[in-house]
């Protein structure tokens, strides 16, 4: 939902709330930042995600460390340096550090392209389980917590723990 949306329907039905008592919406909000890190299908995306790249992103840091050790041996004995060594040592660094580059890329265009595949995975339940407290709460709608430009949203409204209570009881 985008965010002018989010916020005009939040100003319509406030509006609505104020004019009429007898009008006034239930609105409740979840924190889905939460949800993908909290419930057990969030846990278990994460620990996929892990599995498949934590390997690559502890040589990337191996990698990094390295680089950064070599530039500071080069400042260090710079001054017992010839010109032809510092150049030569220079260009090795850059060379190094153009590959961690280029293969940093892609290793992180491959992550953000699993992290979408596995938040696809918990998108539905995610949603269907809001709908279901939704429903339950009688709430009229529902926003997303760190989405939906709303300044102050009082805790009585959170859903997120009902979220992920009902969406970890249905993956059990």
């Amino acid at each position: 939902m985008n965010r002018p949306f989010t916020l005009r329907a939040l100003l319509i039905m406030t509006a609505l709330a104020a004019a009429s008592p007898t009008l006034a919406s239930e609105i409740g909000y979840v924190d889905m930042q939460r949800v993908l890190e909290e419930s057990d299908l969030g846990k278990a995306a994460q620990a996929n995600l892990q599995e498949r790249f934590g390997d690559e992103q502890q040589a990337f840091a191996r990698e990094e460390a390295e680089i950064r050790q070599l530039q500071q041996t080069l400042e260090r004995d710079r001054p017992l340096m010839s010109a032809a060594q510092v150049e030569k040592t220079e260009q090795e660094i850059q060379g190094r550090i153009e590959q961690f580059e280029e293969a940093f890329a892609e290793i992180q265009q491959q992550l953000a392209r699993a992290q979408q595949q596995e938040g696809q995975k918990i998108l539905q339940p995610a949603r269907d389980a809001v709908i279901s407290i939704a429903k339950q709460r009688k709430l009229d709608a529902v926003f997303e917590a760190n989405q939906s430009g709303v300044v102050y949203l009082d805790d009585a409204g959170d859903i997120t723990d009902a979220v992920i209570k009902s969406m970890n009881a249905d993956a059990n």
